[in-house]
């Protein structure tokens, strides 16, 4: 059984490779755009109103994280962008005893490139992108598919964007947009980021490329993690 469901995730990936090697890949090219982030609004809302589903199927309460410092991303297996899992690890490490913890929420609304149900997303990540036996950090929480805009949106992102202003103008090309209606501060595509303080109050939204192996969040971050938490 372990043998057959290796073979069918090298497949998959074959696949994967093969349609990167004949179409140009879509969504924003793959750079680092130190300049791509904005300062959120300020609100007394927090996340921890909020629920999301697990891989499992069961609703949880974000109000779990309490105390902690959140980097919230919406990810997807068959992206350019989805090499950045391999930074994850690290950067929970360096911050780890601070208190530091990142949400992924998978989403199939960027040129399809999230297809898997919820039970099959862990095995995509470890076999197929990154593979090579990737092995999840016990911070990275991974959680249910669900859709970041669009007019089923889950509540989370909704309220993610209404507190954050888009980090450029230009969403995206409308055939890779797999939803309605397109939003002037949408999510622009998978890997987007927001980091939260300890009192789940969202601080800071990134675009995708503003990254550089986790080095454009890391101010940021070194900010929040200083700030204390008020129970």
């Amino acid at each position: 059984m372990f043998l057959k469901i290796n073979t069918i995730f090298a497949i998959i990936f074959i696949f994967g490779t093969l349609i990167c090697t004949i179409k140009p890949q879509p969504g924003p090219p793959v750079v680092d755009e130190t300049t791509r982030w904005k300062k959120c609004f300020p609100t007394n809302q927090s996340i921890y109103d909020f629920q999301v589903e697990t891989l499992q199927g069961e609703y949880t309460d974000l109000s779990q994280y309490k105390g902690q410092v959140l980097l919230i991303i919406n990810v997807a297996t068959f992206c350019a962008y989805t090499q950045q899992y391999t930074d994850f690890s690290p950067l929970i490490e360096k911050f780890n005893s601070k208190g530091f913890t990142i949400l992924a929420f998978p989403c199939n609304q960027f040129y399809l490139q999230e297809p898997a149900e919820n039970h099959e997303l862990l095995n995509g990540i470890k076999y197929v992108r990154p593979g090579n036996g990737f092995k999840i950090h016990k911070n990275l929480h991974i959680y249910g598919k669900l859709e970041v805009n669009g007019e089923n949106q889950h509540p989370l992102y909704e309220f993610l964007k209404d507190t954050c202003p888009g980090t450029i103008n230009q969403i995206g090309k409308r055939e890779e947009l797999m939803y309605n209606p397109i939003r002037q501060n949408d999510i622009t595509w998978n890997f987007e980021k927001f980091l939260v303080d300890r009192n789940g109050f969202v601080r800071y939204r990134f675009h995708p490329t503003a990254w550089s192996h986790g080095q454009v969040l890391t101010p940021f971050l070194n900010k929040l993690l200083a700030e204390s938490y008020k129970a």
